[in-house]
């Protein structure tokens, strides 16, 4: 009797937890497509699998979003991105990591933005399907 309503209570609050911070990741993502410096599609991809843990209900949802149908749907169903939203993404992950590069003076840092630049680059144009 107590394991099982340890359990039942276990269940309960990692689906809550999942709920919160399906929500705060929607948030940040939410926000994130009007500010330049915050990562939209990271952050829905983060609320998107914990929406997907919480529940189906949640899932469905956040699958219905207009934020989720412009920056994730292609890339979920498709497994790729057009290429103008590619270039974007691209550009402004470069340009922030280059305004970093500029403004560090430790050398372990600037070759860890290199290293971050040339992955991101790598993973954009040879990981990441372009949709016409």
């Amino acid at each position: 009797m107590f394991l099982t309503h340890w359990f039942i209570r276990r269940k309960f609050l990692k689906k809550i937890i999942y709920i919160c911070g399906g929500y705060i990741f929607f948030a940040l993502g939410a926000i994130g497509s009007f500010v330049p410096l915050l990562p939209t599609t990271p952050f829905l991809l983060l609320a998107v699998f914990c929406f997907s843990k919480s529940s189906k209900r949640f899932q469905n949802w956040i699958e219905n979003t207009k934020l989720y149908q412009k920056h994730l749907k292609d890339y979920v169903e498709q497994k790729g991105m057009p290429l103008k939203q590619k270039l974007w993404i691209q550009l402004l992950a470069s340009t922030m990591m280059l305004i970093s590069f500029f403004l560090i003076d430790s050398i372990h840092a600037r070759i860890l933005l290199i290293v971050g630049i040339l992955v991101h680059n790598y993973v954009f144009i040879f990981r990441i399907k372009t949709i016409k």
